[in-house]
């Protein structure tokens, strides 16, 4: 678990550092004034259901991309029933993906975020259907009674947080047990 904490955390650098290429200009207008667009109206917040892939591996038969990711991490996406890619942004709430196995491994309903002229998404809630029914899968520090994006120490008291999937409170949220995105 040591080595997946580093990709995610190494994957969130390259990432940042990849950002950090915005210019001056991309931040204010030639006045010097900030610039007033809101960019917050193009994000969009949808729900997405697939499995959890690493893109690098998915397209390495049918492209021929040589995968590198024990070294060069994984690029975790969700993949819909339709064949669409979704890869997450190695942020807090997306954290468990790399860290922990059980997310890599169930159908997931994910609530996210989506920005413009990208796919990649941001996690704002991870669900999961089991027997036709869907789950809330988070992390909870019995202790302080606090919920928590990623395994490991509570924030709080630094004791572990213990795995959650518990009933959701409206089951179908819209989306058919069967049905894709």
């Amino acid at each position: 678990m040591k080595q997946d904490r580093r990709n995610f955390i190494a994957s969130s650098i390259i990432l940042a550092a990849g950002g950090l290429g915005i210019s001056a200009d991309a931040q204010s207008r030639p006045d010097g004034s900030p610039d007033k667009t809101d960019a917050s109206e193009d994000v969009k917040t949808l729900s997405v259901r697939g499995r959890v892939v690493c893109l690098t591996e998915e397209l390495e038969k049918p492209y021929q991309v040589i995968p590198d990711c024990s070294n060069r991490w994984h690029v975790y996406s969700i993949k819909t029933a339709d064949g669409k890619y979704y890869p997450f942004l190695p942020v807090d709430t997306a954290a468990a993906v790399w860290l922990d196995e059980r997310f890599r491994q169930r159908d997931l309903l994910v609530t996210v975020r989506t920005f413009p002229g990208s796919n990649f998404i941001e996690v704002i809630k991870f669900q999961s259907w089991k027997d036709n029914k869907l789950y809330d899968l988070y992390y909870y520090c019995d202790v302080c009674m606090i919920t928590a994006f990623k395994p490991g120490p509570c924030e709080c008291c630094q004791d572990p947080v213990v795995f959650r999937e518990t009933p959701a409170e409206d089951a179908t949220h819209g989306v058919p047990p069967s049905g894709g995105t």
